[in-house]
């Protein structure tokens, strides 16, 4: 799969959108990111249906995990009714 079709191009464009929080607190970072936990799962629900893949989960936590990396901020990933936990 190219970069464009898999996990890589969503962890890309959340670490990009993990870079425009530097400026605010911890809180309010950790609140801007899980709520892209939040929009990236819905995103894929949408596409998808919500009987998600593996690689569909994976490109749906990628978001997340990009903003998380960009702003050194780990906050868990939002459980209910996310079924990763800490991604």
């Amino acid at each position: 799969m190219g970069f464009f079709n898999d996990w890589r191009s969503h962890y890309t464009v959340g670490y990009a959108y993990g870079l425009t929080l530097r400026f605010l607190s911890d809180a309010k970072a950790i609140q801007k990111i899980v709520e892209l936990d939040i929009w990236g799962w819905n995103r894929e629900v949408a596409q998808h249906d919500s009987d998600l893949s593996l690689h569909q989960i994976e490109e749906a936590a990628a978001w997340g995990k990009g903003a998380r990396s960009a702003r050194d901020l780990y906050p868990p990933y939002p459980v209910p009714p996310y079924p990763l936990h800490n991604v």
